[in-house]
């Protein structure tokens, strides 16, 4: 995830997203909440990216020095690194800013089905050593790691001025997984703004230190 001013850190049923495909939901047990969420999220964000006009990709997003371009790749190659890590294989460089191409609808569709089928088969229960988090079971890496995907999805959303599309559930799970990320990706001198409101999701992206492109 990228600040909203400087730097980066790096459900069951089924979701239909805007252009009208079926996405069938991940068969596995309600134990794997993080994994669940982790897909929902990634869903939200592909429909939000293809909603986006053409005329409007290169929009300034909130994230300084980002279009919604380089917004789109970024996340996409968050996508491509959490696939990595289902499968165990080395980590790509998301930030090269490659991974949108010429078609980031197709691209965020392709990367998409092959983080849900590299999810579909890893074993959620695996632990591992993470540089930041510690010791952490791969199911909960995920659910920390949607509001990536979420957040960004907000990000397309506000920067092309069309609806989200992210409910307030969702909006909450990403507060019980992810809420505690916030002060690792917001800038040292972070002051609330009350401007943002009292809604779940609004709360969550002004604690990432963002402010919409034309104000709360």
């Amino acid at each position: 995830m990228r600040q909203a001013r400087q730097s980066d850190l790096c459900c069951p049923g089924s979701v239909t997203s805007a252009n009208g495909r079926m996405q069938t939901g991940v068969k596995m047990s309600e134990a794997h909440s993080g994994a669940r969420h982790l897909i929902r999220c990634a869903h939200l964000f592909d429909a939000v990216l293809a909603r986006i006009p053409k005329d409007k990709w290169g929009n300034q997003t909130c994230c300084e020095g980002w279009a919604i371009t380089d917004c789109a790749s970024h996340a996409i190659g968050v996508m491509v690194n959490l696939k990595h890590r289902a499968i165990g294989a080395e980590p790509v460089d998301y930030q090269d800013g490659s991974w949108a191409g010429p078609d980031p609808s197709a691209s965020c569709r392709k990367h998409l089905d092959a983080l849900v089928a590299a999810i579909q088969e890893a074993d959620l229960a695996m632990e591992f050593d993470h540089p930041i988090f510690g010791q952490v079971k791969l199911d909960d890496f995920f659910g920390m790691m949607a509001y990536d995907l979420l957040v960004h999805a907000w990000d397309l959303a506000d920067a092309a001025s069309i609806e989200h599309g992210i409910d307030e559930i969702t909006a909450e799970v990403a507060v019980d997984k992810s809420g505690h990320l916030s002060s690792l990706v917001r800038s040292e001198d972070y002051e609330f703004n009350p401007a943002c409101g009292d809604g779940v999701l609004e709360r969550l992206i002004e604690s990432t230190g963002r402010t919409p492109v034309n104000g709360w």
